[in-house]
């Protein structure tokens, strides 16, 4: 898995754990719901102002939506191979 794929899954996994749509992260943020979908998918960068807003309705460190990873994230990576 690449760093870009990690960094994907865990934005995603993030709003799928607050059990939110990308329309409703979308209307919370105050984004379109293609920017949300586009920073899942890694096609757009995150300013900072985003990164923070992420964080923040996700209720984490900026550090821990992109580096720290999660704790199921080991055995996602060994059924991957």
């Amino acid at each position: 898995m690449t760093k870009n794929q990690v960094r994907l899954n865990r934005l995603k996994k993030l709003r799928e754990r607050a059990k939110l749509t990308q329309g409703e992260v979308a209307k919370l943020l105050d984004l379109h719901h293609t920017t949300v979908s586009k920073h899942e998918s890694m096609d757009r960068v995150l300013a900072p102002k985003d990164v923070e807003a992420y964080a923040k309705l996700y209720k984490v460190s900026s550090y821990e939506l992109f580096l720290e990873p999660f704790p199921d994230s080991a055995e996602e990576d060994a059924s991957a191979e």
